[in-house]
């Protein structure tokens, strides 16, 4: 017989699975469609109002419902990152044209900004996350580059057709997709410090917890 355990403190939502853990999940602030950071950001210089976007956090097995943020009018907070026993958050303010990297401890419902940018830093929102291990604050534009924001400031030429997967030390792990005709796709590992590539191999990369990923 299934268990189904009530929810409690919000509803009408979606929990979704944050990678690299079994413990949190995600849940977008109920009642609020989705937007990427990208269109949050066209429609606030459009017309000068966001209406806001939030996550809350559940925890696995008990339910329980942490809420580091409250949802904010013209403020994006977007869905966070497992960082070895730390969520990290990448809020974007616009009226205050601020970027914020903000940690959440779970175990001491602690919230901390780690880092504030000028959003003018940046050209755009497009493709703007956080990846690890490192943590570090990343952009893919449409003009060939993979941009580091911030710890450093660095760009590195990429393959078109390539999207971030995430950073181990001094490697950057890309997908590259392929229609020939066919759809698959390849994991291409680039050294940070050059751009230069040093493994190229056919299949998928699925993050687990305990730092594990599956190649397929």
């Amino acid at each position: 017989m299934i268990k189904i355990i009530k929810i409690t403190g919000i509803s009408d939502t979606y929990p979704e699975e944050i990678e690299g853990t079994y413990e949190w999940y995600a849940a977008k602030e109920p009642g609020h469609d989705f937007c990427d950071l990208y269109e949050a950001e066209y429609i606030y210089e459009k017309t000068g109002f966001f209406k806001g976007l939030n996550y809350h956090l559940i925890h696995y097995p008990d339910g329980e419902v942490h809420s580091p943020f409250q949802l904010q009018e013209n403020v994006y907070v977007d869905k966070p990152v497992w960082n070895d026993g730390v969520l990290n958050f990448l809020v974007v303010d616009f009226r205050a044209q601020l970027i914020k990297i903000t940690a959440y401890t779970p175990i001491m419902r602690k919230l901390e900004t780690i880092a504030e940018l000028a959003l003018s830093e940046v050209e755009d929102c497009y493709n703007l996350m956080l990846e690890t291990t490192p943590l570090t604050l990343g952009r893919s534009g449409h003009d060939g580059f993979y941009e580091i924001v911030w710890p450093e400031k660095k760009k590195i030429a990429i393959g078109k057709n390539e999207t971030i997967l995430f950073r181990d030390g001094d490697r950057l792990y890309f997908s590259e997709w392929y229609e020939d005709p066919d759809y698959h796709e390849t994991v291409v590992v680039r050294d940070i410090h050059t751009g230069k590539i040093i493994e190229k191999s056919k299949g998928y990369l699925r993050r687990l917890p305990n730092n594990v990923y599956w190649k397929t």
